[in-house]
Order: structure tokens, then sequence, then C-alpha cells
């Protein structure tokens, strides 16, 4: 039996009569008369790819249904594409299929393909529905504000910053007391704006709250709260969404995990040159770290950038123990740890080699509640136990050990705030002393460092100081310590923070059991989601982390 002519119209003939038909166009000749086509597809034109339905996408040389469904929802997440070369970030689209498709799509307007449908919502007209709507002065983001036509970044964050100081506009005249406003662009903006909030406004806001602890000049910000609306949302047009947004751009409302994924997409990761396996010339070996995590708090690791660059880092350069300083709220570290066990973000999720079983504490005895520690407590056969100071004679046989612990009891004092913890690392103890310096150590200070260091030696029990010590200074203060890390190497983001973080053991390198590997991690501590003053792409913290090796002996 004959086949129809519809089974035998495949994609390949699809894209030479769309090919045969343009390089045609001009010379109607040269096509058969008994071969007619209704004037609205007689000369076939590029594919506009910025308005295309997903049945005209999948008109295309090698596009699926799934492919021109990924195409529609990573547009809606962009807004537009602003040229060929944009599909490449779409999945499923490599640089083969990108080349066999180019000589098909465009993404102007000028050029579309004549037989769209003239049904079909495009992108300008979502455009002019947004711009259509009045933006309010009075509940309306930054991110909102600045899509008003006559307002810029600057502007927009001097009117959310006015109302937050004067309380809401009583008119629209009173916006020329904001800073950089003039007669002219308010004419210009006043027809665009309305004292009153739309009725999904609230909705769509991703949150009206600041962003971090740390950064008090962001009042508004997008990508900080996770929680649901109070109210019904709209969905996505082609995706289900838990918490819907609008765009900065004012497009239609796009699910929060797409937008994260995009942000986390174009946030830079590094690639880990060293394969650490927990073993170093043959002998097991554990990572030490410590990271001032600067005002550490819910609201601030509630913010997934932040959580994201924290726990990959964790897991990119496989520590084990890490101390924190400047820890503001205790729950925040029991969030770290949650998010190591049960990943909620994808670059979180996909790592894994995580051991899911990471804990928290903060040392019992210390009055000090701003340092704590996260450690994994089980890992490729290294397991990891706190231990109360009070609980330290019954695991080791150490005659001054309590005299050590009596020591390191009185230490946290004066420009000093120190909190020591003892580890069982494979059965064996460890202490370390987490600390924050306020300042230049006084002597008594000194001393007191000193006197624990010389009883541990004493003990041959393994010490550590780490944390942050602010000058190197105070670093070589403590004659009888070394420190593990390289002399004035840097461990901050920008070279304008002061700061100098260090991991100090008492006694020799023959003495030690650290095998005397360290670094700083200096990478991968920025992201797309976590704000930088007025702009995006800030580092989770000013600070990076540090790491030594300890050598675990069978």
């Amino acid at each position: 039996m004959g086949q129809s002519s519809s089974s035998v119209w495949n994609r390949s003939s699809r894209r030479t009569y769309r090919g045969f038909m343009r390089r045609n166009k001009l010379n109607k000749s040269s096509l058969s008369h008994t071969f007619s086509l209704p004037s609205s597809e007689e000369y076939p034109e590029l594919m506009n790819v910025n308005t295309a339905t997903e049945e005209q996408l999948m008109t295309l040389p090698g596009v699926s249904r799934q492919l021109a469904r990924e195409i529609v929802r990573h547009r809606q997440m962009i807004g537009r594409f602003k040229r060929i070369d944009d599909l490449a970030l779409v999945s499923g689209i490599g640089a083969e299929k990108l080349e066999s498709l180019r000589p098909e799509i465009c993404t102007n307007t000028r050029r579309q393909i004549s037989r769209a449908s003239s049904r079909t919502q495009s992108l300008d007209s979502i455009r002019l529905q947004v711009e259509n709507k009045l933006c309010s002065v009075n509940s309306s983001s930054v991110f909102q504000l600045q899509c008003v036509p006559g307002l810029n970044q600057e502007l927009a964050a001097n009117i959310v910053d006015y109302r937050n100081k004067k309380g809401p506009f009583k008119s629209l005249d009173d916006l020329i007391k904001v800073r950089g406003m003039d007669i002219v662009r308010l004419s210009t903006v006043k027809h665009h704006l309305s004292l009153e909030p739309r009725k999904c406004e609230s909705v769509q806001h991703i949150t009206n709250g600041h962003v971090n602890g740390w950064d008090g000049s962001l009042n508004e910000s997008i990508l900080t709260a996770t929680r649901p609306p109070k109210t019904p949302h709209r969905k996505s047009l082609s995706m289900p969404s838990k918490l819907p947004i609008t765009l900065p751009n004012g497009f239609a409302t796009a699910p929060v995990n797409d937008i994260l994924d995009l942000l986390s997409a174009y946030s830079h990761r590094p690639v880990v040159e060293e394969l650490f396996m927990y073993e170093r010339d043959g002998v097991t070996c554990c990572r030490l770290a410590s990271w001032n995590l600067h005002q550490l708090s819910v609201e601030k690791i509630t913010n997934p950038g932040v959580r994201e660059v924290v726990c990959r880092t964790i897991l990119e350069n496989k520590l084990s123990i890490i101390a924190i300083q400047d820890v503001v709220e205790e729950s925040a570290l029991q969030m770290i740890c949650d998010e190591l066990n049960s990943p909620s973000l994808r670059r979180v999720r996909e790592w894994r080699a995580s051991s899911h079983k990471w804990d928290y504490c903060l040392p019992k005895l210390s009055k000090c509640r701003t340092l704590g520690f996260v450690y994994d407590s089980s890992n490729k056969g290294i397991t990891i136990e706190d231990v109360a100071l009070d609980q330290l004679h019954l695991v080791t046989e150490a005659a001054d050990a309590g005299r050590l612990v009596d020591a390191l009891l009185r230490l946290d004092a004066g420009r000093l705030v120190a909190s020591p913890q003892a580890f069982l690392v494979c059965g064996r103890p460890i202490i370390l002393v987490n600390v924050l310096c306020k300042d230049r150590l006084s002597e008594e200070d000194s001393a007191r460092m000193k006197k624990i260091a010389d009883l541990a030696l004493a003990t041959k029990l393994q010490l550590a100081f780490m944390g942050e010590f602010l000058r190197w200074e105070n670093i070589m203060s403590l004659q009888n310590c070394q420190s593990l890390l390289k002399e004035e190497i840097s461990t901050t983001v920008d070279v304008s923070t002061s700061g100098q973080s260090s991991i100090l053991c008492p006694g020799s390198k023959d003495t030690s059991s650290f095998n005397g590997y360290s670094g700083v991690v200096k990478s991968g501590l920025s992201h797309l989601a976590i704000p930088r003053g007025w702009s995006w792409g800030g580092p989770a913290s000013p600070y990076c982390p540090i790491w030594a090796e300890l050598k675990i002996p069978d």
C-alpha cells in the first residue's frame, strides 16, 4: 500500500523545503504551477525563537516535543534570546544541533516566520502588557521599579531607600524629593507609577525583607525566602511552580527553582585540581579547617547562594572538621548540616561524595556561643565524635589532662575569644581551640596560650589553635607554636579586608600529627544569588576557609 503524503513529510524534507523556498522566493517561476500554496505560506522565512510556540518549534530539524518544551521553558526564565548562540544554554542543544538550526531561526521580529499564528502571544505583547500595568512606588522592589521606563537601578534604589526612611509616598509628586530625580524625569515616569499595590503584587514578591544580616544597605532582595506564599499563586506557563516570582524584566512568573538553577549555572564552581582521597603517602588523613563566616545567622544561611557556597566548598575540599567563627545563631549551624545531609539545592545534591552524616557542636563548658564546629561523623572509615572537656579524662591516660582542661577553660578572656572542643578521631583524642581575636593579643593572652601549648606537649595530646587571629603579629607572639600555613599568606577574599586566619600547632613538625599539607580556598566563594551592595555576585564571607591535614596512624 502506498504511504500518505503526511507520513513521508519528515524533518529533513521540511528543512529542505524551507531552505528551497527561501532560495527561490525571488524566482516564483522556478516553482511548478501545479504546486500552489496559500499566500501566507508562499515565502517561508526564518522562525523567530522568541515568539514561536512548541508546535512551531517542532517543525525545525531535529527538534522533538521535549526539546521544544525546553526551549520555551528557558525562554521564560531569561525573558528572551538576544542572539542565536544563547540557545546553546538550553538543555539538549549541543554545538552540532545548534549549527543545524542556525540557518532556520532568528531572534528579531523583523525576520520572524510569516506563518506564525496571529493568535500566539509574543514576547513583545507580554512586554506591552507589563508596561501597561502601573508599578506601585509604595510596595514594589528595586528590581520592579527599575523596569519602569525612565528609572535606572540607582534611582529605583533611592526610591526604596527614601520610602524606608520617610514612610509611604502620599503623592507621586513627592518623588521629586528622591535623590537624583528631576522634574523632567518625574513627568516621564509618573504615567507608569501608582500609589496603590496591584492585587497580585504581594504574591509575586519573593521577599520584602533583608537578605541577610551582614549587608544592611540592601533592603529588598530576591532569592532569600523559600517559604510558600500565603495566597494562591499563578503557575508558570509550562511548569508547576512552588513559589512564583516576578522576573526583574517584568515578564511572566517563573518557578524559584528555575531561577536558582540559572543563577547557579552562571556562578563559577572551581575544578578540584587535587583528588584527595583521605590518604597521603599511604597514611590515612583527614582535613581540619577553619572558616570565619562573618555574622552567620539563620537569615544569612537562608540565602540559597550562601548555603550552596558553604556546602559545596566543604564537600569539594573534603573537609572533615570545620571550626566556624562569628556564629550569630546556633540554628544556622543546624541548617548547614541539614543541607549537607538532605540537600535541597541542586548543586549540593549533585555532589555524590557526601556521607550525609554531618553534625555540629558548640562547646558546652565555654561561655562563648559565637564559635562552633561542623564535622563529618563517619566517612571513608574515619569516625569523628565530639567529647566534652570535662569528659576528656575518660578517653585519655594523660596524667596532666585535668590541668590542661582547667587552663583551656580560663583561656577565653581579654581580647581573645576562644572556645576549646575535644574530638575523638578514629578513637584518638585531639583538642581544637576555636579562636577569634578582637585586637592585638596582650602579654597575658599570649602567656595563657603558651601555657596551654606546653601542657599539651607534656601530656602528648594533639592540640591546635585554629581561627581568625586578625594579624600576623598575634601569630608570631606564640613562640612555642608553629603555623601550618605559609607566613603572611592572604586569607581574605578582598585585599582591603583586614584579617589573618591560621592553624597553629604546639611543638615542632616532628612532634606533630599534622603532615605539613595545608592550603587556603580562594575560588568558588561567590554566587550570583548573594548581594554585593546594590549588585549581585558577592562572596559568602569576606574571609577564606583554610585547612590542614591530620595524620591518623593505624
